[in-house]
């Protein structure tokens, strides 16, 4: 039955302009007959529980039958988040302000909700020696309406229409992370699961890289590539959303591939950690950066992004993540 509504609401929520556009990039890359591609597309939507977007990132036109079974799609994704998460637990996750109040332990950074003009004594005593801040909506996602604002009274002023909003201390990140691309913060995304028993388990890893902007969101134009779990080093080029490959950052030119992610196993016990503070929610993806403090919590989402673990550039063996994921799951 949930995966009849999951069709359902796929049909007719379905962006067919989008679609007939993914039909053309997959048969310029594939060779492959345009309506072949079409039904096989749709095939998939039925069989595999896939988008039409998962059908290209994962090239799903070149995979068979047991291959394409271990791509986790958008709706395999969506199983997991419904059988794992308790939704009336999820708004620790959403709403920014609990998050902060729940994960404070793990922030490593300052942080001041300011929902009015009442606050304006608190919001000086939090810009006390600041150079800049970075204002957060409370309800934000994908980076959108994340801003880096001198520390001063103007800018109190200037953003009480934005209220409520979190104003937080800015992260440093160590040089080594700065090197991939110094304009945004490049955080790892870590998701964990939480077991029966009550044992944390790391199922995947990615590092998201910016490109000239101050976040390094994937859907504002950054990219992408997995982590090795044993040793923190990228061994596959970054991808973006275009699908393009990089072995080297675009814009400053520094390798991403052999890139080694420094504080590799404190990051790691930081998610493990915090995977048992909400047991209700048990498949996270957890936002972290590495500051000059250490690694530290940006967000958890109970809501893992399917994106990053469907890209061909990172199967060159066409094996998915599914068989992981679903060996460690109950």
């Amino acid at each position: 039955m949930k995966k009849l509504k999951f069709l359902i609401n796929r049909i007719f929520g379905i962006d067919y302009r989008q679609l007939f556009d993914t039909v053309k990039k997959v048969h310029k890359l594939s060779g492959k007959n345009s309506l072949f591609l079409f039904f096989d597309i749709i095939y998939c939507g039925i069989k595999y529980q896939s988008g039409y977007i998962d059908y290209l990132n994962a090239r799903m036109d070149r995979l068979n039958r047991e291959e394409r079974r271990d791509v986790v799609t958008r709706g395999v994704n969506n199983q997991y988040v419904v059988k794992y998460n308790d939704f009336d637990y999820v708004h620790y996750f959403i709403n920014k302000v609990d998050f902060n109040n729940k994960f404070s332990k793990y922030l490593g950074r300052d942080w001041l909700l300011v929902d009015g003009n009442h606050q304006r004594d608190a919001f000086a005593d939090f810009i006390k020696d600041k150079t800049d801040f970075i204002l957060k909506p409370t309800d934000g996602t994908h980076g959108d309406g994340v801003a880096k604002l001198p520390a001063t009274m103007d800018s109190f002023d200037a953003n009480l229409d934005k209220c409520p909003y979190l104003a937080e201390e800015r992260i440093i990140q160590v040089p080594e992370m700065s090197s991939l691309n110094p304009t945004s913060v490049n955080t790892l995304r870590v998701i964990t699961f939480l077991d029966k028993k009550g044992a944390s388990h790391i199922l995947a890893a990615y590092l998201r890289i910016g490109r000239e902007g101050l976040v390094d969101n994937f859907c504002s134009g950054g990219m992408l590539t997995p982590v090795d779990l044993e040793t923190g080093v990228l061994h596959y080029p970054a991808v973006d959303g275009e699908n393009m490959a990089y072995e080297v950052h675009p814009i400053t030119g520094n390798h991403i591939v052999g890139f080694k992610i420094p504080q590799w196993e404190d990051a790691k016990a930081l998610a493990l950690e915090a995977a048992h503070v909400i047991p209700q929610v048990r498949y996270v993806g957890w936002d972290i950066a590495i500051s000059e403090k250490g690694p530290c919590l940006i967000e958890g989402n109970e809501y893992p992004g399917h994106v990053f673990y469907v890209f061909a550039e990172h199967h060159p063996d066409h094996k998915g993540c599914r068989h992981i994921f679903e060996s460690i799951m109950d």
